[in-house]
């Protein structure tokens, strides 16, 4: 990547309230995404009430950033028309860029709002450059690549789309244990998708995958008749850690990324305030030519106090480990 490319690096913060908008802004964020009363893959979010989302849009263009509204659930044939009842009055105030799942939906809103971008959500599950291609015919401008890809995969991507497309990669929070959110687990179990932002998270639960018998606060080995402990069973065998990937932040700009995407509008303001402000640091040392060497470990340990679910791991150097689940409960 040459210089001119550094100046198109992008901090990208999640933003559940106007206070966490706020926080993201002061620790250094170049742009927020935020969901709006409905349709958002985070309905669970502060970020219910329409004027909050125009508040949040007015303060990034007072300080010269950009604003992203999810737009990210698959919709019904019925609430098509819904779509734009809300939406007037958010293009009115300067969104910079609707995040989409629904390819039918991309289409009606590049119709009706040709002068704002669309990224293409993570919940896509984009891991090709034909994908890529196909969407830029619709008219996308930005892919959320898929969590699952490894740097090595971006790169080939990055090769055969060329320079006119930008791609944007997770870098820090939550990870699915199903690819990028596409799961109905939470459908089967709880009565709630999460391809319609109301996920239950049943992978974040305990499991006997044994079939032991439970006994107080012990499980009972049928097989051979042994008491053993809660954690000794790791119960937790589809709880992903979350991701953190301040050791491949350089690789990822190698890789052709410019967009740096942060997890997390269900957290709290502490949250997105200190993982921002940690990845602007990194960007900014990478974008500055600088050698120095920040302490890596004592700053994944700041993040860790931040949130931790028993460690970090990530898809970008990593595939298919055991390490990479939570599988024991946080002491």
């Amino acid at each position: 990547m040459n210089n001119n490319d550094y100046n198109n690096i992008e901090l990208l913060s999640p933003a559940g309230s106007l206070e966490c908008a706020k926080a993201a802004i002061k620790a250094g964020a170049d742009a927020i995404y935020m969901g709006g009363a409905r349709y958002g893959a985070r309905a669970y979010a502060k970020s219910v009430e329409e004027n909050s989302v125009i508040d949040a849009i007015r303060l990034t263009k007072e300080n010269n950033k950009k604003f992203y509204l999810t737009v990210n659930t698959l919709f019904k044939q019925r609430e098509l028309k819904e779509i734009f009842l809300f939406l007037d009055d958010i293009v009115k105030a300067g969104v910079d860029a609707f995040i989409v799942q629904d390819i039918g939906v991309a289409m009606m809103l590049k119709e009706k709002y040709s002068q704002v971008e669309l990224h293409a959500s993570t919940q896509m599950t984009i891991t090709s450059s034909k994908a890529i291609n196909l969407l830029k015919t619709i008219g996308f401008n930005q892919f959320v690549l898929s969590r699952e890809l490894s740097v090595k995969e971006i790169k080939a991507i990055k090769k055969e789309i060329g320079d006119d497309a930008k791609l944007e990669a997770f870098v820090h929070g939550s990870m699915c244990y199903c690819y990028s959110g596409a799961c109905l687990m939470s459908s089967f179990i709880g009565g709630e998708s999460g391809n319609r932002g109301r996920c239950k998270g049943p992978c974040r639960l305990p499991y006997d995958k044994n079939k032991n018998k439970r006994d107080g606060d012990n499980y009972f080995n049928k097989r051979d008749g042994l008491k053993t402990t809660h954690h000794e069973h790791a119960p937790y065998i589809l709880s992903m850690k979350d991701m953190c990937a301040i050791n491949s932040l350089n690789a990822l700009v190698d890789a052709g990324v410019t967009s740096f995407k942060i997890e997390g509008r269900m957290r709290q303001t502490d949250y997105v305030e200190g993982v921002t402000k940690t990845y602007r640091k990194y960007l900014d040392l990478i974008c500055s030519g600088e050698h120095s060497k920040p302490d890596i470990k004592k700053d994944e340990q700041y993040l860790l106090e931040l949130y931790d679910k028993g460690g970090f791991t990530n898809y970008y150097d990593k595939h298919n480990s055991a390490d990479m689940i939570q599988r024991y409960e946080r002491k």
